[in-house]
């Protein structure tokens, strides 16, 4: 897995590291809901707020208890979500709960400049290995430590674990302690493991222009835009969130520019089924016309975001600060919210 940190100062381009191909399939599931068509208009359901099971007895208590005894007490509460500290720039918000949506877990903890650790879990190992390297994001098993940084990512049985783990003093030495801890807990996961149910979604598979479109952008933000879909590098975190997920990464750009100087204008990111994550969400309640529910924040350089609870499904809309403070992102999700609850605008 390859992890890399990007951020959006002024005109710079968002490097997204998803290498995202052209339309994903998402991965079949016993139980899950099949893709929808570009031509299928989403029906909203409100009441369908379920959090997903994990498919094993591992919680992310089991996984605190044991980086613990590794590491020490965290400089901040576990958190059951994937870490924003050194990550991809698309992963805070939605993304950050994709394990659980896969059936999988995802535990966090710690914060920049200080220690900090990620421990992800997901069944479906097999699937997920020949993906990710179909899609040159998997070079085999992984264990290393060096530098105050250890590494993971191994599959046992049927179940695929990722960790990071950022400490004082780690190195070469600590390589074997800490895997022991890292195997004891897929393991345990691959021992419990059982089926459970796959919460269906509407949004999954649509492609971006499903939600909004180039011109639907351009028309909003004043400026011809171009729509990336197709990013460099992949890992395991790209290959759950856009094919056992069924995920989209929506960047809108000026459509002219090279990667030093395009503008941004949004990012769209999602989870299906996600309304849960959604209602643990801090922000500001604000109304989107269309939404069953809005939650506005700023972002840690100055980002618009604005995540927003569809039926069932969250989405999340974020605007960049190009050098004149970000664009109100509420347009543009009244947008997208009306392509999925009513249905495209016909063109002009």
């Amino acid at each position: 897995m390859r992890l890399r940190s990007f951020f959006v100062l002024g005109t710079a381009a968002l490097l997204l590291i998803s290498g995202c191909t052209a339309e994903p399939t998402p991965t079949p599931r016993p139980s899950g809901s099949p893709s929808v068509s570009e031509t299928t208009t989403p029906t909203p359901t409100p009441e369908q707020i379920v959090e997903p099971e994990a498919a094993f007895d591992v919680t992310c208590d089991d996984v605190a208890a044991e980086m613990r005894d590794l590491v020490g007490e965290p400089s901040s509460p576990v958190e059951p979500a994937l870490s924003v500290v050194s990550t991809m720039s698309w992963i805070p918000g939605p993304a950050q709960y994709m394990f659980q949506r896969a059936g999988g877990i995802a535990c966090s903890a710690g914060a920049t400049g200080e220690q900090h650790w990620e421990v992800a879990l997901v069944p479906g190992a097999e699937s997920v290995i020949a993906g990710a390297t179909e899609r040159d994001g998997y070079f085999g098993e992984n264990a290393r430590c060096e530098a105050g940084m250890c590494f993971f990512t191994f599959p046992e049985g049927e179940v695929l674990l990722t960790a990071s783990v950022h400490a004082p003093g780690l190195g070469n030495a600590d390589v074997e302690r800490v895997e022991e801890a890292m195997r004891r807990l897929a393991a345990s996961a691959s021992a419990s493991l059982r089926e459970v149910e796959y919460i269906p979604s509407e949004i999954v598979g649509l492609p971006c222009e499903r939600f909004i479109t180039e011109q639907e952008v351009a028309g909003i933000v004043g400026e011809d835009v171009g729509l990336f879909t197709d990013f460099g590098g992949w890992g395991i975190p790209a290959e759950v969130y856009e094919y056992v997920n069924g995920s989209r990464i929506c960047y809108y750009t000026s459509a002219t520019g090279d990667l030093g100087s395009i503008s941004s204008h949004l990012m769209l990111t999602a989870l299906p089924a996600g309304a849960w994550a959604f209602e643990r969400l801090d922000g500001a309640a604000v109304d989107v016309e269309g939404a069953d529910a809005a939650k506005a924040s700023v972002g840690e350089n100055g980002e618009n975001i604005l995540d927003v609870r569809v039926g069932a499904d969250w989405l999340r809309f974020m605007t960049y600060d190009n050098g004149s403070g970000a664009a109100d992102p509420s347009p543009l999700a009244t947008a997208a919210v009306r392509n999925l609850t009513v249905g495209p605008t016909a063109p002009q």
